[in-house]
């Protein structure tokens, strides 16, 4: 017996060792690198076009935007203003999107997988002057991937949830809310106009932690002062934006003048509601610059106006009105 006492120990040795191991994860599989659907980073992009079908005329629509100076701009069909962060957030889903599987290396029939001319396309210049085309078409079976093909390379899948991202319309990177403004900066707003008028301001010094508002001179809850400006600053157009100087013949409507403490600097900003003898119920925001019209329901705009009766009525306003007269 005791001759195999010496094999048995290196057995149990064996057998700890490996379940340690195990334990460790010291047996996994290799994860196998995904393959960048476009091997760049977005850093590399110079400037991309969209190309968009327009529903059933087959009609396309293409919108190029470029880098300049560092800032990303519309310039065509025209110098839009856009949304930054959408903007950085695409050229990082672009620049991060991966191949699923490839589906056919040398493709001879593109319509088969939704990549003819029906296709929606991008086209990428990169700033070491290489360009990129890419294509995305119909679904897999699975209906949990699309076919892709950038340039004229191989047939790939990229899965739903990517191309969601990547696949975004000229509407999609456009800033749409005329009103620029943050609650934490906003030390005053002045509306003027048909239905209403009144002015929110706060009362307390800058850096203060909690800030403490009026509202026509009456205290209000700081919650409440903070949904107005929040009502206001939401706002925002369901149609493209327009130069203000195409607009003739306007009407004025409103104002809205907005004192904002900037990087230590307090700066005034008007705002100017505009509408059409032609279409009363459309007010068209212009931006303090006087460069951009945004187009408004009036119905919204009117709700916002009006929206301090709400706050006038509101219980917590009239429980610390009552605390502050004390």
């Amino acid at each position: 017996m005791r001759k195999w006492v010496p094999t048995i120990l290196v057995v149990v040795v064996l057998i700890v060792g490996w379940m340690y191991a195990a334990s460790q994860n010291y047996f996994r599989e290799e994860e196998a690198v995904q393959t960048k659907l476009l091997g760049i980073q977005s850093g590399d992009i110079q400037s991309i076009t969209i190309h968009d079908t327009e529903g059933t005329t087959g009609a396309v629509a293409s919108s190029t935007l470029e880098l300049e100076n560092g800032v990303w701009q519309m310039v065509e069909p025209k110098a839009y203003p856009l949304n930054g962060y959408s903007v950085s957030s695409w050229l990082d889903a672009l620049s991060g999107a991966n191949q699923e599987l490839m589906v056919e290396e040398t493709p001879t029939d593109l319509d088969k997988y939704g990549l003819g001319t029906g296709a929606s396309q991008l086209d990428m210049k990169l700033k070491d002057n290489r360009e990129l085309k890419l294509a995305i078409g119909g679904e897999l079976p699975a209906d949990d991937a699309r076919y892709v093909q950038v340039n004229s390379g191989p047939v790939v899948a990229v899965q739903t949830e990517t191309i969601t991202n990547i696949a975004l319309s000229r509407r999609d990177l456009l800033d749409t809310t005329p009103f620029n403004m943050d609650e934490t900066n906003v030390a005053s707003l002045e509306w003027e106009g048909e239905a209403a008028s009144w002015m929110l301001k706060t009362t307390s010094e800058n850096g203060a932690v909690e800030q403490a508002w009026t509202l026509n001179g009456q205290s209000i809850a700081a919650t409440d002062a903070v949904s107005l400006i929040g009502k206001i600053k939401n706002l925002s157009t369901a149609d493209d934006v327009r130069q203000a100087s195409e607009l003739k013949g306007t009407v004025p409507r409103f104002t809205l003048s907005v004192e904002q403490t900037v990087n230590g600097q307090q700066i005034r900003e008007v705002y100017r509601g505009l509408t059409l003898p032609s279409d009363p119920n459309q007010i068209w925001v212009i931006t303090p610059d006087g460069v951009w019209a945004y187009a408004m329901d009036v119905n919204s705009l009117t709700e916002a106006e009006k929206f301090p009766d709400t706050i006038k009525a509101s219980p917590t306003s009239s429980n610390e009105s009552s605390s502050s007269a004390k």
